[in-house]
């Protein structure tokens, strides 16, 4: 992939989780008690600024109540 293609893919995945994240009602402390993530780094990744593992992903879409491919864009 390219560098301009991974911005893109990494910056849709953290507005897909920024989305759900407040569809639910879910604060970031919220969202960090119940994924065992810090807060910063899921700032980090709703903004687009680093790209989560799929450890990471995983967590979140548990944490979060849905399925994974619900994050992907």
């Amino acid at each position: 992939m390219s560098s301009t293609r991974d911005e893109k893919v990494i910056t849709e995945f953290g507005l897909r989780l920024k989305s759900i994240r407040e569809k639910k009602g879910i604060s970031l402390r919220k969202l960090e008690t119940l994924s065992n993530i810090d807060f910063s780094q899921i700032h980090r990744i709703e903004k687009g600024v680093t790209n989560p593992s799929l450890t990471t992903i995983l967590a979140l879409a548990e944490a979060l109540e849905i399925k994974v491919v619900e994050l992907l864009p």
